[in-house]
């Protein structure tokens, strides 16, 4: 019998369906294949992420170290007339030694040139051996040596260069473990970290120098096979730990940041790890399901056509509640990388408490123990006090520093020449004192935060203002230009400039040419200024010639894009184009 036409429409209809429920079941398996590869990168990024930030937080730290002894160290050399002879006197050491176990006075070549009391034969051999000395004659302001035998206690070798009349010389100074572990180790307990992190400083020869860590005092040495394989390494799991260490910049010392790695990685490990993979497994077995229903349905007589449909509706129900709870467990992961971000900012806040009693309490001492102190303790107060206040400085510029990308506000039209005008007005007193001449030439408008823009000209306006040259008035030229969608801001002065190879360098976090006692302030302004252009879509480059100026260059979007992750795109993307306007625009 042959078919009838309505027999044959059906056939055509259930080949249609079946080749449209195949159609679906390649779909959604190529979806899940592409979820499960996205969950998985996602997880190893929060790890990478984790890892990198508790690299920052080791970095951070050993430039706080860094910087408090670049601080103290600054005030050694101001006694250096004492000792501008064509030999020292040791009775001249012995009076100047203090707390110290020994001070000594040696030539870059190691000709020892005097010696207080307390510097022994075995001082003088692991003086030889030390590495403080190699640091200072390459050149650091600095150094400091590993923690040694001498006596009871141990010694480490604070080195300093003295420039005098008759040369280069070396100060020695064998500092007792004591005076330093109070503050170190204090430094390190403010470090923040998970349950069970340990923050240590170690010398080259694996000698603990501080510690927050009571059961690795000062002097501990590592002796197992497992944690001397660990500090052989910069950063990793080892033992059920994960470690990372950065060195100090003048010194033969190391940081060393230690947590448990099921502690640190609880928001990318077990049950955060595991639950987003059973939802996606939970979703496989739904659309394998919807899927298997589907294929029912096709193969169903009509009078079963309801009870299908219900079935249906019920899978798709239950698929939208899994949809509901995979974005809860995603604004969950998104709440742990804020609390991540928010780790550097805690730990600023924290860093300057004791800064601010260090400056109450030298105020008070100036203010009401003037009449007691000698003219040297009033004047060791008003450094402590003026060292105090440099690092308060240094905190808040690292905290705004962070602020650029963890705490952005929309972007909105903004008028750069009504910016520049308030700028201007707010460094009214400065351009005053210094006699500087602005001219300020056409500006544009652009989609940009307000306040960051704001912050960008500020601190482009305030270097060209503080690193003038000695009895030259300061002339800043502030200039912009449109270029299809690249917005140009272009700030030029004739100031002290700087040598071409530094011209990337100077964006650095920290970064000076030039010391402090010259040019005051913390070397994040420049820094800060890249990061801004960078979370714009766009960069910023600097040209100049020493001793005849500097120009900056800055590249905005008219119209706010998404820039790239890091910004490095963006950054090429425009550089040489940058450098050719700069030129253009003069």
């Amino acid at each position: 019998m042959r078919p009838t036409p309505a027999f044959g429409w059906i056939r055509a209809g259930h080949r249609r369906a079946t080749t449209l429920l195949l159609a679906s079941a390649i779909a959604v398996i190529a979806l899940l294949a592409v979820f499960a590869t996205e969950l998985a990168n996602t997880q190893a990024d929060s790890k990478a992420e984790i890892k990198s930030r508790v690299h920052e937080r080791a970095v951070l730290a050993a430039a706080l170290v860094d910087s408090l002894f670049g601080t103290v160290t600054q005030q050694i050399p101001a006694e250096e007339r004492s000792f501008d002879g064509p030999q020292i006197s040791d009775a001249l050491l012995q009076k100047e030694r203090g707390t110290a176990h020994y001070l000594v006075i040696v030539t870059p070549g190691g000709k020892i040139l005097g010696s207080s009391a307390g510097f022994t034969a075995q001082a003088q051999a692991e003086l030889n051996r030390s590495g403080a000395l190699q640091l200072v004659k390459s050149g650091d302001p600095y150094a400091l040596g590993d923690l040694v035998p001498y006596g009871k206690s141990g010694v480490i070798d604070l080195v300093v260069p003295l420039s005098t009349k008759y040369g280069r010389r070396l100060l020695v100074e064998g500092v007792p473990p004591a005076s330093l572990s109070g503050f170190l180790s204090g430094t390190l307990r403010r470090i923040p970290g998970v349950a069970g992190s340990h923050n240590l400083l170690f010398g080259t020869n694996d000698a603990v120098i501080a510690s927050n860590e009571a059961a690795r005092p000062v002097g501990y040495r590592v002796r197992s096979a497992a944690s001397r394989a660990a500090l052989g390494r910069t950063s990793g799991d080892r033992n059920g730990r994960y470690y990372d260490q950065v060195p100090l910049t003048d010194s033969t010392w190391r940081i060393v940041l230690s947590a448990p790695s099921g502690a640190l990685f609880a928001s990318v490990t077990g049950l955060h790890e595991w639950v987003p993979w059973l939802i996606l497994l939970a979703f496989a077995l739904i659309a394998a399901v919807a899927l298997g229903l589907g294929w029912r349905l096709l193969h169903s007589a009509e009078r079963d056509l309801e009870c299908a449909n219900a079935e249906l509706a019920d899978v798709n129900h239950k698929l939208e509640a899994s949809n509901v709870q995979l974005e809860r467990r995603a604004t969950e992961l998104a709440r742990s990388n804020a609390e991540l971000e928010q780790f550097a900012s805690i730990a600023s806040h924290d860093l300057q408490e004791p800064l601010r009693k260090i400056r109450t309490f030298t105020e008070q001492l100036a203010a009401t123990e003037s009449d007691r102190l000698s003219e040297r303790g009033a004047d060791y107060a008003a450094r402590a006090n003026r060292a105090a206040a440099r690092m308060q400085g240094l905190i808040q510029d690292l905290l705004q520093f962070s602020r650029v990308t963890s705490k952005p506000r929309e972007f909105s039209q903004v008028d750069v020449g009504e910016i520049t005008s308030e700028v201007l007005d707010d460094l009214s007193v400065e351009i005053e004192e210094s006699d500087a001449t602005v001219s300020v030439g056409a500006l544009p408008t652009i989609s940009a935060d307000s306040l960051q823009i704001r912050q960008l000209v500020l601190n482009l306006i305030s270097n060209a203002i503080k690193f003038r040259r000695p009895d030259v008035a300061p002339e800043i030229s502030i200039r912009g230009d449109v270029s299809g969608d690249t917005a140009y801001l272009v700030v030029a002065d004739n100031g002290i400039g700087f040598d071409a190879q530094y011209s990337t360098r100077i964006f650095r976090v920290f970064e000076r040419l030039n010391g402090r006692d010259e040019y005051p302030g913390t070397g994040i302004g420049l820094a800060l200024c890249h990061k801004i252009a960078m979370r714009h879509g766009g960069g910023i480059v600097a040209s100049g010639e020493l001793g005849t100026g500097a120009t900056f260059t800055v590249t905005l979007p008219v119209e706010h894009t998404i820039p790239e992750p890091d910004g490095t795109a963006a950054f090429d993307s425009i550089f040489d184009d940058a450098k050719e306007h700069a030129d253009a625009i003069k």
